[in-house]
């Protein structure tokens, strides 16, 4: 499989280390820089997780997680610092929680199933089983 722009995590020249080996990327300061280091990650992310060039609609979708996500956690480094939530605050965070678990089974984040084995693969492994 050829990757496309689309698909890439960060750019051509950076593979990325596989999302289940690393921790997330999660921004110390609430900039413009490191708001489009956030972006950049996860759109890559879930490019990468769906596994092939996201449509049109996808790419509304991943766009609407990474503005949601961006702003749980801005919400969660206030709450970290001392600061208290206003009633509507709260509300808004629940609703954005849910907006997000939303939005992530629309793009259908499911786990990915493993490919098909080959039916040259099968054959091979059933003459190794009958060899010994």
């Amino acid at each position: 499989m050829s990757e496309t722009a689309s698909t890439l995590s960060y750019n051509a020249r950076n593979k990325p280390p596989n999302a289940d080996t690393v921790r997330l990327y999660r921004p110390r300061v609430f900039n413009r820089v490191s708001r489009t280091r956030f972006e950049r990650n996860r759109l890559g992310e879930l490019a990468r997780h769906v596994g092939r060039p996201l449509s049109f609609a996808e790419k509304i979708i991943a766009n609407r997680i990474c503005a949601i996500e961006w702003e749980l956690l801005r919400t969660d480094a206030k709450l970290d610092a001392g600061h208290e939530l206003s009633g509507h605050d709260i509300r808004g965070r629940l609703a954005a929680e849910n907006r997000l678990r939303l939005d992530l089974q629309a793009l259908g984040m499911q786990p990915q199933k493993p490919a098909a084995p080959v039916l040259s693969d099968v054959l091979a492994t059933i003459g190794r089983r009958s060899r010994t």
